[in-house]
């Protein structure tokens, strides 16, 4: 799939279920956005970005840390709904903006701190991505990171990703936890610290929240019941009663190495 494609499906999804993600417990709460708190307390930025914001949840948590927070998105409803959001928690730093991962708006060593909550996984190149965050983060800058991971195990990562995009066609790629590290450590990053985390899912909420269409929707589910003892362990599936499961997620902070 071309770059385009991917780019031109995250707008149309995000765009058509913008009220749904804006809604959502896993976005809008979780041990995921503490840590992402804990890991910016000691970050005092002039620029905060955060990448793929969409409802503006990460950008809100992050605003104490920075003068400005541009709060950004491809997806133009998901930059209302986060416009919405700001106001009515009072946030006055807080700043939408119209913005494609793999080409940043933002001059070189300009960001102080960057974010990207559940997102990264979406983009249509994370390599030209991340290699963005290295051009545009300040010497010395942080990057905090969450994202779902796939296992290590080739048998768990396959099929996480293909369960994924046939979820959501404007899935990408997960990552591995090794994989995010050789990524950021290329362009410049020293990882700082690392936590692994599940995400639990209902798979109702999951697939509701996606608008996956029913006939997939089946296939899915049968895929979950039926699924490996590898793979049922890895996601933790539970299909006695309501089928439930978890993703691994990786919460990660880095920052850009100082040239000598």
């Amino acid at each position: 799939m071309t770059e385009r494609d991917v780019t031109k499906l995250s707008q149309q999804q995000f765009s058509a279920q913008a009220l749904g993600y804006s809604q959502s417990h896993v976005f809008n709460a979780g041990a995921d956005l503490d840590a992402i708190v804990a890991m910016a307390s000691d970050v005092q930025a002039n620029i905060a970005v955060d990448i793929g914001s969409g409802a503006g949840f990460t950008a809100f948590v992050v605003s104490p840390f920075a003068s400005t927070v541009l709060s950004t998105d491809l997806a133009l409803p998901m930059l209302q709904h986060a416009t919405q959001n700001a106001e009515s928690r009072g946030l006055t730093n807080v700043v939408p903006a119209l913005v494609s991962a793999e080409s940043l708006p933002f001059a070189n060593d300009s960001v102080g701190l960057l974010t990207c909550r559940l997102a990264a996984h979406h983009f249509s190149d994370v390599t030209v991505g991340v290699g963005e965050w290295a051009r545009v983060v300040e010497p010395g800058g942080t990057v905090i990171l969450v994202d779902t991971v796939t296992p290590e195990e080739p048998e768990a990562a396959t099929w996480m990703n293909d369960i994924e995009l046939r979820r959501d066609p404007s899935h990408s790629r997960d990552l591995s936890v090794h994989q995010w590290r050789d990524l950021l450590t290329t362009n410049g990053f020293t990882v700082e610290e690392t936590v692994l985390m599940k995400i639990p899912l209902d798979f109702d909420d999951w697939v509701k929240r996606s608008a996956t269409p029913v006939d997939i929707v089946d296939k899915m589910r049968s895929d979950y019941v039926n699924a490996t003892a590898l793979v049922t362990e890895a996601f933790g599936i539970e299909s006695d009663g309501p089928l439930q499961f978890f993703w691994p997620c990786l919460v990660l902070k880095a920052t850009l190495r100082v040239s000598s």
